[in-house]
């Protein structure tokens, strides 16, 4: 007993399916991503997701990988998100050290990991590290005086 299946491209009634679908996606995507505009709220897969299920009539909404699958949607997602051109752009640029704001150096774990933590210093640019050696001097320097201040105090 064999069967002989058709080719897979061969479904019209699937690809009929599918075009419903998608456009309905591509409906609800487009219509939860202006009413976020709207709303002023960040233009992210999570938050379109959310507002999507708040103009579903049947109250499904959409997924937040169907952004990413369904072509039209994404071009609209990627032209109104913020995060999306801020991610794109902090590709492009390296970033800097803040020298404005000294490093909070008690927040460094000890136990932290030694491949990772060498790898992000080699990411950096040599002024990121002279900045950053510098403010660990200055670190050192401050905790050592308080520290020789606070035992003379308890010699007294």
């Amino acid at each position: 007993m064999s069967h002989t299946f058709n080719s897979k491209n061969d479904r019209p009634w699937l690809k009929e399916s599918h075009k419903k679908r998608s456009n309905r996606s591509v409906d609800i995507g487009k219509g939860a991503i202006d009413s976020l505009i709207k709303k002023g709220k960040l233009i992210t897969y999570t938050n379109v997701a959310i507002a999507s299920k708040e103009i579903d009539p049947e109250g499904k909404g959409i997924h937040p990988n169907t952004i990413r699958t369904n072509e039209q949607l994404y071009d609209y997602y990627k032209q109104h998100s913020l995060t999306y051109k801020q991610n794109q752009n902090s590709k492009n640029i390296k970033p800097t050290l803040n020298t404005d704001i000294d490093i909070d150096f008690r927040n460094i774990k000890p136990n932290r990991n030694e491949k990772n933590t060498k790898r992000n210093y080699m990411k950096l640019s040599k002024k990121e590290l002279v900045d950053r050696l510098f403010y660990a001097e200055q670190y050192i320097v401050e905790e050592n005086s308080e520290w020789v201040a606070s035992h003379f105090e308890k010699f007294k």
